[in-house]
């Protein structure tokens, strides 16, 4: 059975012919507006054998982030009828389509979510503050140069083992740092989402 890491850092080439095949049934929810890949892969879309570590999939969604933020992991994981999600708070239209998309991990998917009063979501912990974000990466690839002796660019070129060792260490480093905090949807405050749509790429 093909897992996760048997596909560690995939170059875009890798990468490009599944991304609409990923999301097809997700697009055909009612509440789902859009679905765009950002970040790396569309920075790097015209370098077919550049590798990346994970993959931003935003989904546009016509549900409030209020609803969003209330979803978490431990909700998902149970088997519950709309009646009871409605009794407790949740919408369950939300809840459901939560579950749908966290459930695609191929690529190491980063989930991402625009809700319809225009507010950021990510699936997991992260620093509200890009710059802080873009910082604590840096300085794990930097430990793990010391550890590992390889930097970004000779990882993109090992074999695919090495890669799967190097990437372990920068999950672990990172999953450090959001330890404590319940998985669920968390609100980034920074991020224009103008500007990140501006630099996406719609599937």
């Amino acid at each position: 059975m093909t897992t996760w890491y048997q596909n560690c850092m995939p170059r875009i080439k890798d990468v490009a012919p599944y991304i609409t095949s990923l999301f097809k049934e997700l697009k055909k929810e009612e509440q789902v507006r859009g679905i765009y890949i950002w970040g790396s892969y569309s920075k790097n879309i015209n370098k077919p054998s550049f590798r990346i570590k994970d993959l931003d999939v935003i989904v546009r969604t016509k549900f409030n982030s209020l609803d969003l933020i209330s979803v978490n992991n431990d909700i998902i994981k149970e088997l519950c009828t709309d009646s009871y999600l409605e009794k407790q708070g949740y919408d369950p239209a939300t809840v459901k389509f939560s579950k749908k998309f966290i459930s695609t991990k191929k690529y190491n998917i980063d989930h991402w979510v625009i809700s319809e009063d225009r507010k950021l979501l990510h699936w997991g912990g992260i620093l509200e503050n890009r710059e802080e974000s873009d910082n604590l990466k840096e300085q794990i690839e930097k430990n793990i140069l010391k550890i590992t002796g390889l930097n970004r660019n000779k990882i993109n070129r090992s074999s695919e083992d090495i890669r799967k060792n190097w990437y372990e260490l920068y999950s672990s480093y990172l999953n450090k740092n959001f330890e404590n905090m319940p998985t669920g949807w968390y609100q980034v405050e920074d991020m224009k989402i103008k500007d990140i749509l501006k630099n996406a790429i719609k599937i």
